[in-house]
């Protein structure tokens, strides 16, 4: 796999290196863009922590499918068996087939996130992490086509690309044309809005291209996906690991990447 991997790792590097020396994304092509989704995709799908969620979940299966009569040379025959050829196939050829992904990810609105050296981001064995705070039940909400996903990819230390949902970005730069609206109209209003300069410069840098300073909450929420998908390892430029510490000893499933849930 790896010199097929490498032909997107080759494409995708001058251009994130050129995103960390502008601080920008808006000289982005349609090409750039494709390859650098492509790149972001193929990382998702060929880390560890992804061939354990697939592993995991059809060892849930087959437990299931056992519970209801099927003998396990039936089980291995269709599913393999833990840590066989048949599985790490399947793994291997889901990582190659990422065409819808890369077409949901290139069509989201695409913003960098950006902060101090002193308060570096974290990346993990597991860098590409999915959030949505739209609560879809037992069905789950972390669908890259599915409405308010959001995905983060650090770049550097300072930067991470997110790709966000379109119907966030509208309602940011409606929310910037807004806020504008009143500084010339009603500016006596402006005290009951909080973050006003905050709200243009989230649409503007949706707009613009231009890298959005992330609080120190914002930071510690990104890092805190770094963790939560981690397989075994987080890296940091600095010796900043307390969060992970914090998050293990609230909750051992950290300790290993997010697994799917079998009912």
């Amino acid at each position: 796999m790896e010199p097929i991997l490498g032909i997107y790792e080759t494409e995708a590097a001058p251009l994130i290196k050129r995103i960390i020396e502008k601080r920008n994304i808006a000289w982005l092509s349609d090409k750039d863009r494709l390859n650098i989704a492509t790149f972001v995709a193929v990382q998702r799908a060929r880390s560890y922590g992804e061939f354990m969620r697939i592993d995991h979940m059809v060892s849930a299966i087959s437990g299931k499918l056992s519970k209801v009569g099927a003998t396990l040379d039936q089980m291995e025959s269709e599913l393999g068996s833990e840590g066989s050829t048949e599985r790490k196939a399947m793994f291997f050829n889901l990582i190659l087939d990422q065409k819808d992904t890369i077409r949901h990810l290139k069509a989201k609105s695409w913003i960098l996130y950006e902060t101090e050296a002193r308060d570096p981001f974290f990346i993990s064995d597991n860098p590409v992490t999915l959030y949505n705070h739209i609560d879809m039940g037992a069905f789950g909400n972390l669908g890259v086509a599915l409405k308010g996903i959001q995905v983060h990819l650090p770049l550097s230390s300072t930067l991470t690309l997110a790709l966000i949902c379109p119907s966030i970005a509208e309602s940011a730069v409606e929310a910037k044309k807004k806020v504008k609206r009143l500084i010339s109209t009603n500016p006596h209003l402006l005290k009951y809005l909080e973050q006003t300069f905050g709200l243009i410069k989230l649409g503007e840098a949706y707009e613009n291209g231009t890298a959005m300073t992330q609080s120190a909450d914002n930071v510690r929420f990104l890092n805190s996906l770094q963790v939560s998908y981690a397989e075994q390892y987080i890296f940091c430029e600095k010796d900043h690991f307390a969060l992970a510490e914090e998050m293990i000893d609230d909750n051992e499933r950290y300790k290993t990447g997010p697994r799917i849930q079998v009912s």
